[in-house]
This record gives structure tokens, sequence and C-alpha cells, in this order.
């Protein structure tokens, strides 16, 4: 059970769902590594074997975390997205019309390469659509030709859009149930603007530790709840190996996961830009509108962390990880440690 915390935190404008853990690829700028031994190992190769073996979400732990959705009165932005592939999950369509079924209300996206959509890619794409999803948002790597690929095999009927060259079209808007939008990113190794992602170092796991960011906030823990494979929770999702824990949403309550002490040490030291701790430490992730933190408004402050804080994240750092961490190169020449 988390332990709750006397500082009441705004629901999370997303909730981000994983329905695999690993990937058909191997991206050398990708926090997958970490976690695979199979990845690509340095910056000069694009991609190297799949990221398997795979980890799926099951139908019974989908149902128990739309449970708790509900349960908590939130209607988040949902995506799937995370450590993997969605469309490896062998029954991606299905579970998409299961979140939409459990949330009629709910804007659902998924984050893909496109891989498990090459196969009758129109069947494929409209299937998803059909069963529920409101944005296919398709990461196009220069390098890798499967979003080229399906964008010579789609005709429609749903519109495709250019992001972030069509600025209406960010995928992280929240859609209209009715809305049903494919939209296609930059290379995320040529992005350097948009509200989409740049390339970071995925607090270590991707690229060695990076202490630019510095004294600068993180908003993910305030705005974002990650939930992987079997439910567990980190503090966001670039804590790819689970390092600092936050609970488990199948077996608590989700409100009081986002209350608990472990979330409410991550914000107070995050509020206050103190990028000192477990995955954040070396962690060049930037957010946006900072200024707006803790609360949706901005209006509201945290204090300075205390013991307490120590306490709690001494708490979450203990007793391993959510996910076994695989040594990469750059972890000798940084002194990254798990401990």
């Amino acid at each position: 059970m988390a332990a709750q915390s006397n500082n009441h935190q705004d629901p999370p404008n997303s909730i981000q769902i994983e329905l695999a853990e690993g990937c058909n690829l191997a991206c050398s700028f990708c926090g997958i590594q970490s976690i695979r031994e199979n990845g690509a190992d340095g910056p000069d190769n694009t991609h190297g074997k799949a990221s398997a073996p795979y980890k799926y979400l099951s139908i019974k732990a989908a149902r128990a975390i739309c449970a708790r959705i509900k349960e908590a009165g939130w209607n988040p932005r949902l995506e799937f997205a995370m450590h993997g592939e969605p469309t490896m999950h062998p029954f991606f369509i299905d579970m998409i019309r299961l979140f939409r079924q459990e949330l009629p209300k709910t804007s659902l996206m998924m984050t893909s390469n496109g891989g498990g959509l090459l196969r009758d890619t129109n069947k494929s794409v409209n299937q998803l659509m059909e069963a529920g999803l409101n944005v296919l948002f398709l990461d196009n790597y220069d390098r890798i030709k499967i979003v080229d690929k399906i964008q010579e095999r789609y005709d429609g009927p749903y519109p495709v859009y250019q992001y972030p060259a069509d600025r209406q079209a960010n995928p992280h808007r929240r859609r209209k149930v009715s809305e049903h939008d494919i939209v296609v990113g930059m290379d995320l190794t040529l992005a350097t603007n948009g509200t989409h992602a740049q390339v970071s170092n995925h607090a270590g796991n991707a690229f060695p530790l990076n202490h630019e960011q510095d004294g600068k906030r993180c908003a993910k823990p305030f705005r974002e709840m990650s939930i992987r494979w079997d439910g567990n929770v980190a503090v966001c999702c670039n804590d790819w190996v689970g390092w600092y824990k936050c609970g488990n949403v199948i077996d608590t309550p989700m409100e009081e996961v986002w209350q608990g002490e472990a979330f409410h040490a991550a914000r107070t030291k995050l509020y206050h830009g103190q990028r000192d701790f477990g995955p954040c430490n070396g962690c060049d992730n930037t957010t946006l509108r900072n200024g707006l933190l803790p609360d949706r408004m901005g209006r509201k402050a945290l204090p300075e962390p205390t013991e307490e804080t120590t306490l709690a994240i001494k708490e979450a750092l203990k007793g391993g990880t959510y996910t076994k961490r695989v040594k990469k190169h750059f972890d000798f020449i940084t002194g990254y440690s798990d401990s």
C-alpha cells in the first residue's frame, strides 16, 4: 500500500500504458537498450536486432487499470507507448477496443513505429480506428523506412497529417471521441522543436548521464502517470528499469499511488529543480510550462525538501528495480550506478 502525503496533487493530464515491453527495433537513441541484451550499442548504430523478449499487458490487467481509472473519477488522455512497441502485442486492436468500451469518453492515443502495421496496412489501421483509437502517432525514423511504407500503402479513409509541419496535428492534443487522426512525426533524431519530443538521454538509459538540466524543474510526475505491463508505476516513463518505485495500480487504488509519499517526494525535489536523486540524477529531459506547477494554474507552492523527503526517496529506491538493467558501454564512462 502506498503511503499517503498531505499534499494533494491534481489528477494527471495523461496516463501512459504499456501494452508491450520489448520492441521490433533496437534504436541506439532509445532506453530499450538498457533493458534488453540485444539492443543497439552506441550512437553510431541506428538499430540492431529486435529488442525481445516481449512482456504483454494482459486482458485481466487492462480491465483492472480501467476499473482503477473509473474508481479515481479521472478522465485523463491515455497514451499506449512506453518501453516497447504496442503493435507487437498479439491482440493490440482488441486491447484498444477494451479500453474504449470501458472508458467511452477518454481520448486514446497510440505511439508506434508501425512495426505491427506493415502486414495488411489498410485493414490494421482502419480496425485500430474502428476499435476506438483517436490518434495513431507514427514515429518516422529517417534510416528506418517502416512509416514510409505505411504511408505509401495506406489509402484512407482516415486523414494523415505531418507533425510538426502541421502544428494543429499535435498528437498530444486531446481529441474528441469522434475524432480519428493518423499523425506522422518527423524523425526524433532530427527534431529541434515542437511539442512531440526531442531526444533525451532517457535518464541515462539511452545516452550517458548529462547534468545540463540540473537546477531546472521537470513536470513529468506532476502531469503524467506511467503504468507498466504488470501495473507497476515508476516516477516517469524515462525510468526504464523502474528504479524509483511508486506502487502498483492493480493492487492499490490509483489515487492512492498518485498521492503517495514516493510521488510527493519526487515532486518536491523537482519543483525546486533538485535533480539529484535516483533516475533524475543526470537526466536531461525537458518539459514545458514548468511555471504552472505544482497545480495546473501554478497558484500553489511546495515547501523545500525535508528529512521526510529524503527518507521517502530512499524507500522508493530500495529493493532493486522493476526490470533488470543491462549495463551499457557508456555506464563505465559516466559511473552510472543503480545503488
